[in-house]
């Protein structure tokens, strides 16, 4: 399947069943003999699979346990790793058994749980792994076509991404709901969605003083994928005679003392982290400037089509300005939105951004 929607329950049983023949049906000295749907494990277990499939493998007979799950994320197959053991234990000892978890989508890292735990999977995507008796099957498909949409826009939309600028803000710490919630300023329902949606991904961890999360560099670059510079600003640009980046920052900054702009890309990574030399500067400002204004300050003049030098650029969400920080005297974004904004930028800004993430103090630091 081409499509990118999320799949229903009932859309899956079918699915999954045809799934598991054809992935059966591929070795040729392999045979199913039955294949059960909730089906007991045994008499002495009250425990169900979803499906029992019994094969024979040349002259031996197996019990393949499945497990079905409608989402392939790290904190559900965990679970349904540990429920394929526990089946798996009722089994009688004299029959050889091997479990298999079937999902829509199973990362490489949920694939990495699986083998790890000593089963079997297969998805809808193309994705599987079966290692059993003589039989050996892997193969890797390179992307998700059963992305959950809604999830990924509840974790990465603009109040969400509000919560994750404060959680990415090193030292990482532990946090509480009520103390996140006001520290992002956003309602404790929206963190409580982002805390969930973290922790079934296995990229945060509940300890004794709260939500922490543990895989940082994972959510950043999984925030990168999901981020569209296009739709969350609009921005202006302008044509000046001013070459020196920084001489040009001062004369912004003061034009607009009364609102100052927030800076980000190529000179909020430089004074963060200097890499590359910035040819343009680019500002988040609350409104836009009169253009007289920056004809009579900047002797510039606003520019389609890019080649600019100076970006002003408006947020949809102002979320993206908190938290800020200082550097030489100028007001900037986050070391996580500066990065964020470099993405795609062009004139080697991807350059600007990894080396800043490199860098041991970025976001305040993550070790």
């Amino acid at each position: 399947m081409k499509s990118a929607e999320p799949l229903k329950e009932r859309d899956l049983e079918p699915q999954f069943e045809a799934l598991l023949r054809v992935l059966l049906g591929r070795v040729p000295f392999l045979k199913l003999v039955s294949l059960r749907k909730d089906a007991k494990i045994s008499p002495r277990s009250h425990d169900r699979a979803d499906r029992l499939a019994h094969v024979t493998a040349g002259d031996r007979k197996w019990t393949l346990v499945v497990e079905e799950k409608r989402l392939g994320q790290p904190r559900e197959v965990r679970i349904a790793a540990l429920q394929l053991e526990r089946y798996l234990k009722h089994l009688p000892e004299d029959v050889p058994h091997y479990g298999v978890l079937l999902a829509p989508f199973i990362s490489e890292e949920s694939a990495k749980i699986c083998s790890e735990a000593g089963i079997g999977y297969a998805d809808l995507a193309g994705n599987a792994r079966l290692s059993f008796d003589q039989i050996f099957i892997e193969t890797r498909a390179p992307e998700n076509p059963f992305r959950e949409k809604r999830e990924t826009r509840s974790l990465f939309g603009p109040r969400a991404t509000r919560v994750l600028r404060v959680l990415l803000q090193g030292p990482l710490r532990t946090w509480k709901v009520t103390e996140l919630a006001e520290s992002a300023r956003v309602s404790v329902g929206w963190v409580s969605a982002v805390r969930q949606q973290l922790l079934s991904r296995e990229w945060a961890a509940e300890e004794p003083g709260g939500l922490r999360v543990t895989k940082p560099t994972t959510v950043l670059e999984a925030w990168v994928k999901a981020d569209d510079w296009e739709k969350r600003t609009r921005t202006h640009e302008y044509s000046v005679l001013i070459n020196e980046p920084l001489e040009l920052a001062e004369k912004l900054k003061s034009a607009l003392a009364d609102e100052p702009p927030v800076f980000t890309q190529w000179l909020a990574g430089w004074l963060r982290h200097p890499y590359t030399t910035p040819v343009v500067v680019t500002a988040y400002v609350k409104r836009f400037p009169d253009e007289a204004l920056i004809k009579e300050r900047l002797l510039g003049r606003r520019v389609s089509g890019g080649g600019g030098r100076l970006r002003l650029v408006l947020p949809k969400d102002e979320g993206v300005l908190h938290p800020q920080q200082t550097a030489q005297g100028f007001q900037l974004v986050s070391d996580v939105q500066i990065y964020l904004d470099l993405q795609r930028a062009g004139l080697r800004a991807e350059e600007q951004a990894e080396e800043l993430k490199r860098w041991p103090d970025f976001a305040g630091g993550w070790a």
